[in-house]
């Protein structure tokens, strides 16, 4: 059973949303004990807007999953009531409802912003984490491949994920909106990766001219600063650069405020730009701007939550394409499903499988002398002849049959077994003295005796021919 525990911006607010995200250090440790005898494989999904956990279950009575969840909510959180508070706040699903929300998650379906182009990365990025961390088998395999791919469908076959959908964009947006002319307005943004490179651009489109980015790694600084014609600085100077700011977007991976209030106000003293408007823009989770900063005179911040709004009216732009992203998704879940149905009839067959593919192997290796045409042409070979057996097992599954029997007909029908001995024939002593090998068994059928040969003249000299 494939079961998922969900806390995301539709549910819980920004505030909610940290407590229940996991650190780097801590999703390592998560990895490390999520597996269990019922949990066999887990992976899970952190964004600014949501942390989800999918996890396969060799189980479909209620009572194994229900302690599935309990467990992995533990695991998550570290402790039973923690545990139990995330269960109180998360969405569980279960099955096909879980399969369907990682797929529409990939097109651009349940994120904050239709059609976000950046959800797709992240959700590749977390596979690949799972992937490393030896948590992600076969199923979660499958599904993540199934939603990667029903993601790039969406984003070539649809317009879907045309014109503004990103968190950073849409922020720098709002900050035009709120701020009017850019062209004479000094911007900060702190943090240089996919979010604040987005921002950046967005804002040197909307006439920022005057851009400052700060980054922990300087050099990436520079190389986003140079591209959007601006300045990079050092990382130690962001309370200052704010405090001579009109706009600033903070945008980082941090686990802690990277703009503080105290710092700021002391910035704003030094700079004399006390009770001057600045409007702050926290787009991280956790926050990543102090909330405090909003008791000094002037100062505005925004941040996910309130950004929601604006995102709301850029959201109209992309709906005609949700019924078609909507079709391709289902498409794809119908796929993934039909997989999981047969997953009895493939492990069923396993056995004969890797049986023919080992004599295919050898006899085309034999022929060809190639190792890698031999691995290549046995699959092929195998997946031919066992079509047919294949779509009786599954049509077997589907009629609730039990395959014990079928698999074990087929192993017994077409599982190779030793080619026969030659078997050696004597005749009587006083026939012959050499024995003859019959090419096959003959059973009780009478042997021929050999055929009489061609007497040919004696080759032996006379003494007279000596001479």
């Amino acid at each position: 059973m494939l079961i998922s525990i969900a806390i995301d911006f539709r549910q819980a607010d920004v505030a909610t949303r940290e407590r229940f995200h996991l650190s780097e250090e801590r999703l390592t440790q998560l990895y490390r004990t999520a597996r269990s005898e019922i949990v066999t494989e887990a992976a899970l999904i952190s964004t600014c807007n949501r942390t989800e956990l999918y996890a396969w279950v060799d189980s479909d009575d209620p009572t194994v999953v229900e302690r599935a969840v309990q467990t992995l909510a533990r695991r998550w959180m570290r402790t039973r009531v923690e545990g139990d508070q995330l269960l109180q706040t998360a969405t569980r699903r279960l099955g096909v409802e879980a399969a369907r929300h990682v797929v529409r998650i990939a097109a651009g379906l349940e994120s904050q912003v239709l059609g976000d182009g950046q959800i797709l990365g992240q959700l590749k990025a977390a596979y690949k984490r799972a992937s490393r961390g030896h948590t992600a088998g076969p199923v979660l395999h499958r599904l993540f491949e199934t939603a990667l791919r029903a993601g790039k469908r969406v984003q070539t076959e649809t317009s879907l994920t045309t014109g503004r959908n990103s968190v950073g964009a849409e922020a720098a947006i709002t900050a035009s909106q709120r701020f009017g002319n850019l062209e004479n307005a000094r911007c900060l943004l702190v943090g240089a990766g996919k979010t604040g490179a987005r921002a950046a651009k967005q804002l040197h489109k909307l006439g920022a001219r005057d851009l400052v980015i700060v980054n922990r790694t300087f050099e990436t600084a520079q190389e986003l600063a140079k591209f959007v014609g601006g300045r990079a600085a050092p990382f130690e100077t962001r309370h200052v650069e704010a405090a001579m700011a009109d706009v600033v977007i903070v945008a980082t991976g941090s686990e802690v405020p990277v703009i503080v209030a105290t710092e700021l106000a002391r910035g704003r003293e030094s700079c004399a730009a006390v009770g001057y408007d600045l409007l702050l823009m926290d787009l991280s989770l956790p926050r990543n701007i102090d909330p405090a900063v909003t008791e000094q005179p002037g100062v505005t911040l925004v941040d996910l939550d309130t950004l929601h709004q604006p995102i709301l009216t850029a959201e109209t732009m992309r709906r005609d394409a949700v019924p078609v992203a909507t079709g391709i998704c289902e498409d794809e879940i119908g796929a993934f499903m039909e997989w999981i149905a047969t997953m009895p009839a493939r492990d069923a067959i396993k056995p004969l499988r890797e049986a023919l593919e080992g004599v295919a192997r050898r006899e085309v290796a034999f022929a060809s002398k190639d190792e890698g045409v031999a691995e290549r042409a046995a699959s092929r070979i195998v997946a031919k002849l066992l079509a047919g057996p294949m779509a009786a097992l599954r049509r077997a599954v589907q009629r609730g049959e039990p395959l014990d029997a079928q698999a074990m007909m087929l192993l017994e029908m077409f599982s190779p077994v030793a080619a026969p001995e030659p078997r050696t024939i004597r005749t009587p002593r006083a026939a012959a003295a050499k024995p003859i090998v019959a090419s096959a068994p003959i059973g009780d059928a009478p042997v021929a005796p050999p055929a009489p040969r061609e007497r040919r003249p004696s080759m032996i000299l006379s003494p007279e021919q000596f001479t």
